[in-house]
């Protein structure tokens, strides 16, 4: 679209309103999701397109979700330690979930978790396979996890309190670092990766 990805939301986003949703489905919050964009961008220091290649073989992604009535902005900082590999350097995560959380430590942590588990997703090459019908894995050891080399030294996790009721944290954390990841690869490589595990080789 030839603009910075948060401000296009924003554009698309419009004036804070609920958006009618099917019987049975949440109701999105336009003014929520642009609370966390905001707030998220802030805390990276977000500068635009400008921004998004801080120094060379350095890339910068964003990325947003909404579930389980939890909305989550992610920026994702990575750097180009070879042609083919990239390194996850840090995350900043913003979440709405609410106007009380219980327990903000395990907030924080759970949050910390799930962005791990999703880098893992996007690049420690989680991917099942079948052969008719038949998963190919035996076990959990042929599953590959994130491990401690691969995770970022940082991941800082804030929430922007609402004035609605909590909401879910299992889940609403992890996806948006899949697409902030991409988007990081695409700024300092060039190329737009549509497939998991995300790959530079392929």
């Amino acid at each position: 679209a030839g603009t910075d990805l948060p401000e296009m939301m924003r554009r698309l986003l419009g004036a804070p309103r609920e958006l009618a949703a099917e019987a049975g489905r949440p109701v999105f919050h336009t003014g929520r999701a642009r609370a966390v964009i905001d707030a998220v961008c802030a805390a990276s220091g977000w500068s635009g397109r400008a921004g998004q290649a801080p120094a060379k073989d350095k890339g910068r992604g964003f990325g947003f979700y909404f579930s389980h009535r939890g909305y989550f902005a992610e920026v994702v900082d990575v750097t180009l330690t070879d042609p083919t590999t990239v390194r996850i350097d840090k995350v900043w995560a913003v979440g709405d979930i609410g106007s009380q959380i219980i327990n903000p430590l395990n907030a924080r942590h759970q949050v910390q978790g799930a962005v791990i588990e999703g880098i893992g997703q996007a690049l420690a090459g989680q991917k099942v396979e079948q052969f008719e019908g038949q998963v190919r894995l035996e076990n959990f050891h042929e599953f590959p996890l994130m491990r401690i080399d691969g995770a970022p030294r940082e991941i800082a996790v804030s929430f922007v309190k609402s004035d609605y009721p909590p909401t879910g944290l299992g889940e609403p954390s992890l996806p948006p670092v899949i697409p902030a990841i991409a988007n990081a690869i695409r700024a300092v490589t060039g190329k737009r990766l549509r497939s998991l595990p995300l790959s530079l080789t392929a």
